[in-house]
């Protein structure tokens, strides 16, 4: 596994409130990983179909209320199994990340 893990945020390359719309594209031209507290993209339809047209792999924390620190103690325990998911799976999909560190796939394009 890697020792380092470079991240880009949001706020360094779109101002707070930029729509889904503007920078899921840019997320996946760029061929980054998006790691997000926001659980409900799963289930808007607009999003979701971002997700799916901009070929994004997304994971989202399923408790939006964790700090820096508890998101941490949680990426340590789940980076292993997000890295198997992004070499098995081609994006687009969607993968939540639990209370305990466990990575499920929750949405894939073919499941559409």
């Amino acid at each position: 596994m890697h020792n380092e893990i470079h991240h880009e945020r949001h706020g360094e390359h779109f101002p707070a409130g930029t729509e889904d719309s503007i920078w899921l594209p840019f997320v996946g031209q760029k061929g980054w990983i998006l790691l997000t507290k926001d659980k409900r993209i799963r289930f808007n339809d607009l999003e979701k179909q971002a997700v799916i047209a901009n070929r994004v792999r997304e994971f989202y924390f399923t408790s939006g209320n964790f700090n820096g620190e508890e998101m941490a103690a949680l990426l340590a325990v789940a980076l292993p199994e997000m890295f198997r998911l992004c070499r098995m799976h081609r994006p687009p999909f969607i993968a939540s990340i639990t209370k305990a560190g466990n990575v499920h796939i929750r949405l894939r394009e073919e499941d559409e």
